[in-house]
């Protein structure tokens, strides 16, 4: 796994998002969890993917054995 980036190496983004990001709030979407990954390194956001989908997987393990056992 890719070491994460320096904070030196993290841009700023800025405020003004356009047209597309207004619609996305407009429709509901939380532009907050957006922020909080963009203000992630590339290797932060691949990181935190790989320990999502080990936890789905754990998941599903526990529950077919479970489903099993019944």
């Amino acid at each position: 796994m890719p070491s994460p980036e320096p904070e030196s190496q993290k841009k700023e983004r800025p405020r003004n998002r356009g047209p597309a990001w207004k619609a996305a709030e407009d429709y509901g979407f939380d532009m907050s969890l957006v922020e909080a990954n963009l203000s992630k390194t590339p290797a932060e956001r691949v990181r935190q993917h790989c320990e999502a989908v080990d936890f789905a997987l754990k998941l599903r393990k526990v529950m077919r054995e479970s489903r099993d056992r019944s």
